[in-house]
């Protein structure tokens, strides 16, 4: 990406990654893109800078910096298809 364009962006589900998109850009970037199944819910805090999703197809919880690093499974266990999940950033 070229570092004169803005940095401001969304992240979205597209079938088995997760994508960033950043506007005033000319495309998108993979934040993750491997052992990725079902993707359902995803929140973005902007304060840490961190990704959460939910995958429906390997019953996790999982989480990740905004550039794809330091990935990390949240919860694996006694989930049956997490759909949804919501963050409240400045309430920590």
């Amino acid at each position: 990406m070229n570092a004169n364009l803005a940095v401001s962006g969304c992240v979205t589900l597209d079938c088995c990654t997760l994508n960033t998109v950043f506007f005033l850009s000319a495309g998108e970037e993979t934040i993750v893109g491997t052992e990725v199944d079902n993707p359902d819910g995803i929140a973005v805090d902007w304060v840490a800078r961190n990704v959460y999703w939910t995958d429906t197809g390997t019953d996790r919880i999982e989480v990740a910096r905004l550039n794809g690093r330091a990935r990390k499974v949240l919860v694996s266990e006694d989930l049956e298809e997490p759909r949804a999940i919501v963050l409240d950033p400045m309430g920590g």
